[in-house]
């Protein structure tokens, strides 16, 4: 990864923290607790590897001037009302498939013939709250029965309201 700093561009770390370290995504939290000194372990192997940008932030000794005081009010990006009929995007169809994970759905074998393809805008919004209503109460739940909290990763639709009837059974 090349990064353009002022007038120069910077090819690499130079060897730090190790003499294979390149910057990459897990550069930004690396450089993060460098910067701040932090005590904590690293996330992951990733960013203990990945070279840190504090070389090139701290090259400024003085604070900069261009920096704009008030930033231009936000202007609409859609000039009407969405229309909550229409059929989903592809991008929507992946956030419901997102959500089906959250909600435990995946798991299905009506997944992912009836979540997503055939739903319109307003049923996708509906999903979509309700699988992080179900996945924040169940959660919940799970820590109030003293499950540990870095163990609630993924629902299961037995750790989730479900209606009585199953999905798979329905028409």
């Amino acid at each position: 990864m090349l990064l353009w700093h002022g007038d120069a561009v910077v090819h690499g770390p130079n060897g730090s923290p190790f003499s294979t370290s390149e910057y990459e995504h897990s550069s930004i939290p690396a450089t993060v607790k460098k910067l701040f000194n932090m005590s904590s372990p690293f996330l992951t192997k990733r960013d203990e590897w990945a070279g840190t940008f504090e070389g090139i932030l701290q090259t400024r000794t003085e604070p900069r001037t261009d920096c704009p005081e008030k930033l231009p009010a936000p202007t609409r990006v859609r000039k009407s009302e969405p229309n909550e009929d229409a059929k989903l995007s592809e991008f929507q169809q992946e956030l419901l498939q997102l959500a089906a994970v959250l909600k435990g759905d995946h798991i299905l074998t009506s997944y992912p013939d009836k979540i997503g393809k055939e739903m319109t805008v307003k049923q996708g919004n509906d999903y979509m709250e309700d699988a992080l209503k179900r996945f924040f109460e169940a959660g919940l739940y799970a820590k109030s029965m003293g499950v540990d909290e870095e163990q609630i990763v993924q629902m299961r639709p037995s750790l989730t309201t479900r209606p009585s009837t199953p999905t798979t059974n329905q028409p």
